[in-house]
C-alpha cells in the first residue's frame, strides 16, 4: 500500500516548523516501491542495512549532522549502492556520490574516502533538511535538492523538479526508507 510523506517524515523524526511559511500545495502520497528487492534492503532492527564496514561512518554522520542515520543510508544506497569507488558519468564520486563543487564546499579532500564521503554527504542533507524544514513537504524537497541541486528546487517553486530522475530519485530513497522501517 501506500506510505504517506506525513508517515514518512514522523519516521525519521522530520517536522516542519509551524512558524515558517508552509507550502499549501497538495501532497500527495508517496507509494512504496516495489518489495521485489526489500530482502536485502531489511535488517532485524527496523533500519536501512549497510556494509559492515561503513556502519560506524553512517552512524557518526548521523549524530555530527542530526540526520536520520536511516536516510543516510538509503541516499547511500541510491546514490552507489555503498560502493566508495563508484563514478558517475557525471563525474559525482564516492558513497554519497558528491560532484568536485559539491564536496570541495563541505570540506571533503577525499571524495574517495568512505568516511570523508558520508561525512560530507551527511552535512550537505542536514543542510538541505535546515533550508527546507519549514515546507509541509520538506523532506521530499530536501531529498530532491540532494539529487538535482536546491536551486533546482527554488526554481521550480519549492516543488521537486519536474525531471523523471528527480521524480524517481525521491521516490526510491523514501521506498527504501519505508521497507526498511515502515
Amino acid at each position: 500500500g501506500a506510505v504517506s510523506l506525513d508517515t514518512v517524515q514522523q519516521i525519521l523524526g522530520f517536522t516542519p516548523q509551524t512558524d515558517a511559511p508552509v507550502d499549501t500545495s497538495p501532497v500527495t502520497d508517496t507509494p512504496a516501491i516495489s518489495s521485489s528487492s526489500a530482502t536485502n534492503s531489511t535488517t532485524s532492527s527496523g533500519s536501512v542495512s549497510s556494509p559492515e564496514n561503513l556502519e560506524e561512518y553512517f552512524k557518526e554522520a548521523s549524530e555530527t549532522y542530526g540526520v536520520d542515520i536511516n536516510l543516510l543510508k538509503a541516499i547511500a544506497r541510491q546514490e552507489s549502492n555503498f560502493n566508495p569507488s563508484a563514478t558517475s558519468s557525471a563525474g559525482a564520486m564516492g558513497v554519497m556520490q558528491l560532484m568536485p563543487s559539491t564536496a570541495k564546499g563541505l570540506g571533503v579532500t577525499n571524495a574517495y574516502d568512505a568516511q570523508e564521503n558520508i561525512m560530507g554527504g551527511a552535512k550537505f542533507i542536514s543542510q538541505l533538511v535546515e533550508q527546507f524544514k519549514g515546507y509541509s513537504n520538506g523532506l521530499e524537497l530536501a531529498i530532491a535538492g540532494y539529487n538535482a541541486g536546491p536551486y533546482a528546487v527554488i526554481k521550480y517553486g519549492y516543488q521537486i523538479p519536474p525531471y523523471k530522475e528527480t521524480q524517481n530519485y525521491v521516490k526510491k530513497v523514501l521506498g527504501i526508507i519505508i521497507r526498511a522501517v515502515g
